[in-house]
């Protein structure tokens, strides 16, 4: 089954395989079905962010891309399927930049920086700010679409990234790797959902948590003093977000 997804690239040059240059010849063009594609994605996404996972349908995407409903059921076989490709996208989009950012940032090997660029990266993503910012209809749709094997298959690879950064000497090595993985994804977690708990008014902007959060993440996890240089947590940093990317692409 084919998805535009695939064609958000994490790689650096943040190129599609379709527009590769291939030899001498000009970069080729994306073709009808993978513009299409992406049509359909737009509009999933924009009608999540509006109302939601529960309360977008199919029908409603269709008319947003502007597609016979049967043109979807050509390129994604159910809205899971559909939804999942939506998400997947973004966060392709989404890690793309953040590798980026930490290529050209002095001190992004270390994982304070990482919380710092991909927060903000999160915050200039439609479908991923509404996530982080209380939406949690979205987050719980995001769950549904994801079966558990993968799931746990995200979670073991971040675990193996927090181990090698332990190993770097990059991040504290007194705790075990599991509790580091449980409390941030517990920040993370966090995050998104206290705004339904205090309300939005209570809630500060994503850009007002950014250095906090950072700050936090520092002094928690950051030895005080380092004997390993950023561009070891770069080199780790790269490896763990293509094995995402790897299981992202499988389950396309």
């Amino acid at each position: 089954m084919a998805t535009s997804s695939k064609t958000t690239s994490s790689s650096m040059s943040d190129i599609t395989s379709d527009q590769r240059p291939r030899g001498d010849g000009p970069p080729q063009q994306p073709d009808e079905r993978t513009l299409r594609e992406e049509r359909i994605l737009d509009a999933v996404a924009t009608l999540m962010v509006r109302w939601g996972y529960r309360k977008t349908t199919i029908d409603d995407v269709a008319r947003e891309a502007g597609v016979a409903k049967g043109t979807i059921y050509l390129h994604w076989k159910d809205k899971n399927a559909l939804f999942r490709a939506a998400l997947i996208r973004a966060q392709q989009q989404a890690n793309a930049d953040v590798q980026q950012r930490i290529a050209a940032d002095p001190q992004g090997g270390l994982p304070h920086r990482l919380w710092t660029h991909a927060m903000l990266v999160a915050a200039a993503n439609p479908l991923l700010a509404a996530i982080m910012k209380g939406k949690t209809d979205i987050y719980q749709g995001l769950r549904d679409v994801f079966d558990p094997a993968t799931l746990l298959r995200f979670t073991s690879d971040y675990e193996a990234y927090i181990v090698q950064l332990q190993q770097a000497e990059l991040i504290r090595a007194d705790l075990p790797a599991s509790v580091i993985v449980f409390l941030t994804s517990a920040l993370k977690l966090g995050i998104i959902n206290t705004p339904e708990l205090l309300g939005m008014e209570q809630t500060p902007s994503m850009e007002e948590l950014t250095e906090p959060i950072s700050d936090l993440i520092r002094r928690w996890l950051e030895p005080e003093q380092s004997s390993s240089d950023s561009a070891v947590g770069k080199r780790h940093l790269m490896e763990w977000l293509e094995k995402v990317r790897e299981v992202e692409d499988h389950i396309q």
